[in-house]
């Protein structure tokens, strides 16, 4: 289904179960008075993140922390079927469930297998770490886990009552942070300079995946430079003009001789970048694409033998972050801070330009601007060509930290709460079902 679909369904299905669902766990709540404080040891702990391959990695953090405080406990990974590709190569998990969002009979029928093996688990402790899904709201609650941890940004209303613990989600804060936030809540301690890329396993089939293709593809040695035009359907606004990325092509082809060009997408995107391909026709065999022909651990492993990436605000840039590759991220609709502050600034340039509206994406079910995304068109092409060069060029020859158009913050934000936690103040509802 598309991301549209899913919205839709989300609101005028899952919104009003949640709240009747909301109505009779604080009914219950007032009349069991469950015991809501952290066990020692929990045998169970199930984490949910539905959508979104970043979100998914931005967590990983927090699963760390998790298998330090909890090494004997279960970890489950919650998510959609679309992301298993991933999941599956993330070493901190020990069982994943699915749902399948293909088409409406599918959604359900995975739902109600998946409610059955949770309470099958008996989860003590859950996370859902979606903000805005009434769908994950109501999972997270037909769990009949005794903990049940999430976010609220606007109002509390909703989720009083299915959640026992509720901690505020600041979108001008750095998401990794905020999901190590529930963490914390549950007793776990996450120290800095945590590593993502060290928790994502590529196998061997995925580096032979990648080698075989650069063998059969490129005659010559070179510098490889892979691109990633795209962004997901949720928010197509993500999306550099195509023309531009001819354009800034076009010219590291001319200014660097042994430069390969590799076009990357999903197979459903394949026909917007075999678009921009063919403009580039005329570089013959030092441009290629491979959109929907690489697995996803192919992919990663490709990234790996990068010497620069480029890259809209997606998936694919959170991989590239993960593994410390050179990345150039071109950002509009989301802001850096929220998604790549924890990026390495020796290897990472970041262009964002912004404006009034932006960023809108977590704020707006719809974009202000209807497609015309100015906060990306005012990304000039010559600086996307002198960052590619940096990466390219410069830092290859010299691995210095590199000028940014906009850094990462240094250090955590800390507010210190009543219980000394590095959080806000937290929804504590103990008198919830």
């Amino acid at each position: 289904m598309k991301s549209s679909n899913k919205i839709k369904i989300d609101r005028v299905v899952a919104g009003p179960l949640a709240f009747l669902l909301n109505l009779a766990t604080r009914v219950l709540g007032f009349l069991l008075r469950r015991d809501h404080r952290f066990p020692e040891a929990p045998r169970v702990i199930c984490v949910a993140k539905f959508t979104g391959l970043g979100s998914i990695i931005a967590a990983i953090p927090m699963l760390q922390a998790i298998k330090q405080r909890y090494p004997k406990t279960l970890l489950v990974f919650i998510s959609s079927k679309n992301n298993f590709q991933l999941l599956e190569r993330i070493n901190l998990i020990d069982q994943r469930l699915y749902v399948s969002e293909t088409s409406l009979a599918g959604l359900v029928t995975s739902t109600l297998a998946l409610l059955y093996r949770l309470w099958q688990l008996r989860p003590t402790l859950y996370f859902d770490l979606e903000l805005y899904s009434y769908y994950a709201s109501l999972i997270a609650t037909m769990s009949l886990a005794i903990n049940r941890l999430g976010f609220y940004r606007k109002s509390t209303r909703v989720k009083e009552g299915l959640f026992t613990h509720l901690a505020f989600f600041n979108t001008y804060m750095p998401v990794h942070q905020l999901y190590s936030q529930l963490a914390r809540i549950a007793g776990c301690e996450v120290p800095p300079g945590l590593s993502t890329g060290t928790s994502i396993v590529l196998r061997d089939q995925d580096r032979e995946e990648a080698a075989l293709v650069l063998k059969t593809r490129f005659q010559a040695p070179g510098k490889l430079l892979v691109v990633n035009p795209n962004a997901s359907d949720l928010c197509l606004e993500r999306r550099w003009p195509g023309e531009r990325f001819v354009e800034v092509l076009s010219k590291l082809l001319d200014q660097i001789g042994n430069l390969h060009v590799v076009f990357s997408g999903s197979p459903a995107e394949r026909p917007y970048v075999d678009g921009l391909h063919s403009q580039l026709r005329r570089y013959g065999e030092r441009v290629f694409n491979l959109a929907g022909e690489l697995s996803l651990g192919g992919f990663m492993a490709l990234l790996e033998r990068v010497d620069c990436f480029l890259t809209n605000d997606s998936g694919p840039m959170h991989m590239a972050l993960a593994l410390a590759r050179p990345t150039v991220a071109l950002f509009g609709p989301g802001h850096p801070l929220h998604y790549a502050a924890h990026c390495e600034p020796t290897k990472t340039i970041v262009l964002y330009e912004p404006i009034l509206c932006s960023p809108c994406l977590y704020h707006s079910d719809f974009t202000p601007c209807s497609g015309d995304n100015q906060c990306m068109k005012l990304i000039e092409p010559a600086s996307v060509v002198k960052a590619c060069q940096n990466l390219l060029v410069s830092y290859a020859n010299s691995p210095e930290p590199l000028s940014q158009t906009w850094r990462s913050p240094q250090g955590d934000p800390r507010v210190i709460s009543q219980d000394g936690l590095l959080l806000g103040r937290v929804i504590l509802r103990h008198a919830n079902f």
